[in-house]
């Protein structure tokens, strides 16, 4: 066995001289065994690599090289009240840094974040070898793209029975010591876990809302296994259940089939395997629905992650299939954007115009950007004008004795070809110009 990451500390006299890529290659290459050991399901080998991971120096310095980036990126005071962590401070941390060490240097919490970014490091890619196909969230090189993907595939071919359903994600409730014998590692890593979730556990924290960033992983190895079981079943019965998928992003899951009694009896096996954890179901979003037909009293298709996904009938001519899929941003989360964007607005009455549309930009932005791949013209066609109707209620109420041809000229001036734009011009002759959902 290796053991090229283990260097001593005399290989830098100083924090600015760290070869930073050098450090994460080592890293990585540790990380890239880690994970074809577990592949192959080498059990020694993978605790072994573990092992040389969380004593190397690289991995220590590349630790606290992240909390010291996170607490310079926090608006707020910083992990446990430290803002930024001095060079020497630095040195000090990766130097003591060590699991179950009774030694506490710079702050408890700041050690205790470096701590579980290293374990972080250790686990993830064995876990990573692990992990169902469909399991999105909280995962590296996994995003909602993805899921929205996956879910296209699942259902453009043929309409289908859709259990859409939320994890509970309050781990008051939570049998952490079931989790850690699901965990199945070695007491070095087993003993810290222990504290870090008997802590988040006790404060009532959320894990997909904590800042603790070895959590996020540790709810997917909880989650871990709802996939197997439903595979199992699948093979236990006839043929029908061939065409079943359950997909996953975090604590929120969709299970498909062209049955709502198989739709149905998937939801019953995700319960009792939660319930192993003492977790469950949300019971108010669970939702049972057709993407083409009607179902009960549920209108056509679903919503996921802010997407609604839903079939149209069409004619023989436009689809062979005799429908179309289509994914658009959700009524819920237009509602919710344009009350963002209404709110900041009614805030500003009295601000510059030029200040009203930097904070609005960035919304925008940001939005578009995340539904920029689906069905979207109309709706954002519908949210421009909505936002121009607000703007010019703005605008009215600040000029209550000028005309509209006035208020029209000085905040919506020609620019470029007779296009017409929200502008101003501020100080140094800098321009704002209030992006369009359209452009």
């Amino acid at each position: 066995m290796s053991n090229t990451s283990l260097k001593t500390t005399g290989e830098w006299k100083k924090w600015r001289e760290i070869n930073w890529t050098k450090v994460e290659r080592r890293v990585f290459k540790l990380q890239k065994r880690i994970y074809r050991a577990s592949q192959r399901g080498d059990v020694i080998a993978v605790r072994k690599l573990q092992k040389i991971l969380i004593k190397s120096w690289y991995g220590k310095l590349l630790a606290v090289r992240r909390v010291s980036h996170n607490n310079q990126g926090e608006k707020t005071a910083g992990v446990g009240g430290v803002k930024s962590l001095s060079t020497e401070k630095c040195f000090v941390l990766a130097k003591r840094l060590k699991l179950n060490s009774k030694v506490k240097s710079i702050s408890s919490a700041v050690q205790d974040f470096a701590g579980q970014i290293l374990v972080k490091m250790a686990l993830e890619n064995q876990w990573e070898a692990k992990f169902e196909l469909y399991s999105y969230g909280l995962r590296l090189g996994k995003s909602y793209q993805d899921v929205i993907e996956a879910i296209i595939n699942c259902v453009k071919l043929q309409p289908k029975y859709v259990l859409q359903a939320d994890i509970v994600n309050d781990f008051e409730c939570l049998d952490y010591e079931q989790l850690l014998n699901k965990l199945d590692t070695y007491p070095t890593l087993r003993k810290p876990i222990r504290v870090w979730l008997k802590d988040g556990v006790m404060d009532g924290k959320e894990l997909f809302l904590t800042e603790k960033v070895i959590f996020p992983l540790l709810a997917n190895i909880a989650f871990y296994g709802i996939e197997e079981q439903i595979k199992h079943y699948a093979e236990t019965v006839n043929d029908k259940c061939q065409g079943l998928s359950l997909i996953r992003y975090a604590g929120n899951l969709v299970i498909a089939h062209e049955d709502i009694e198989v739709v149905q009896k998937c939801q019953h096996i995700i319960t009792e395997s939660l319930s192993d954890l003492c977790l469950k179901l949300k019971p108010s979003p669970i939702r049972v629905s057709h993407t083409l037909h009607v179902c009960g009293e549920e209108k056509p298709g679903f919503d996921f992650l802010g997407f609604n996904i839903r079939q149209y009938q069409v004619s023989k001519n436009q689809s062979k299939l005799g429908f179309k899929t289509k994914i658009k941003p959700s009524a819920e989360s237009i509602r919710s954007h344009y009350c963002q964007i209404s709110e900041i607005i009614d805030k500003h009455k009295s601000a510059p115009q030029a200040i009203l549309i930097g904070k609005i930009n960035p919304l925008i932005k940001s939005w578009v950007n995340y539904y920029s791949a689906v069905v979207n013209q109309k709706t954002f066609q519908g949210l421009d004008n909505l936002i121009f109707q607000k703007l010019w209620r703005w605008a009215k109420r600040r000029h209550p004795n000028q005309n509209n041809c006035w208020i029209y000229q000085k905040y919506w001036p020609t620019i470029g070809e007779n296009k017409r734009e929200f502008f101003s011009s501020g100080k140094n002759r800098s321009r704002f110009r209030l992006l369009r959902h359209t452009d």
